[in-house]
């Protein structure tokens, strides 16, 4: 479940996927970083990607742009919150909880994704040899 901390004026979304793996499917898979829903469960609802800046989340997708800044490296999105009033915890529920709720999700399925690409890369890589 993607997490949610709030520093000061700042909300950091942290996933529960690295920034690499995201872009890995990104570049095999990427129709399997969409959500999809509505009648028919053919409508995309919400997408995930990198992006080469902060990145940012709406009811409609979510860019990852930086990682966290331990071991883990797991990708993030760090925006400012300047304008929220009131009880800050509920600000931000107001405001991300719908996107967050799908990014989870999404995020649910896409460990296997990962690991499907990196195993067939695997088979892949075993059948290269280099002439000399």
């Amino acid at each position: 479940m993607a997490k949610i901390t709030i520093a000061g004026d700042a909300v950091v979304i942290t996933s529960t996927l690295k920034l690499e793996g995201i872009k890995t499917i990104e570049k095999y898979r990427p129709k399997s970083l969409v959500l999809k829903g509505g009648e028919d469960g053919k409508e995309p609802v919400f997408a995930i990607g990198s992006t080469a800046c902060a990145g940012s989340i709406n009811n409609v997708g979510a860019s990852f742009g930086s990682t966290t800044h331990d071991e883990e490296e797991l990708a993030c999105i760090t925006m400012c919150l300047k304008g929220a009033t009131g009880d800050v915890k509920e600000y931000v529920a107001d405001k991300f909880g719908s996107a967050i709720m799908s990014l989870n999700k999404l995020e649910e399925t896409l460990p296997a994704v990962l690991s499907e690409i990196q195993a067939e890369k695997a088979t892949v890589m075993g059948n290269i040899s280099v002439a000399q």
